[in-house]
């Protein structure tokens, strides 16, 4: 992976208070990722974001919940579609080997 995924979180005078960083993307949230996107397929958009926010509790394990309602709306899209992004590279690169 060439660049890390961050999560930062901002208390209310909007200064860092915690920073969560992950150079790696294991294998097996990879297979989250995957399912994830399956199960949203229907779901309500409340749904959704309690899923997606699980899933980033999975990929950064001491990001705890009342962390997590503290982090900007941006940031968390933004950290999590570049999840995605790289998990959609993966399937582009097997697909062109097997052209």
């Amino acid at each position: 992976m060439k660049s890390s995924i961050n999560l930062k979180i901002y208390d209310q005078s909007d200064e860092i208070i915690a920073e969560f960083e992950e150079k790696r993307l294991r294998w097996g949230l990879v297979e989250d990722v995957v399912d994830l996107s399956e199960q949203l397929e229907g779901q309500s958009e409340r749904e959704a974001y309690v899923a997606m926010g699980s899933f980033l509790q999975r990929v950064f394990p001491s990001l705890t919940h009342e962390l997590l309602r503290q982090a900007d709306v941006h940031d968390v899209k933004q950290c999590f579609n570049q999840i995605i992004t790289l998990v959609q590279s993966i399937g582009d690169t097997s697909q062109k080997k097997e052209d």
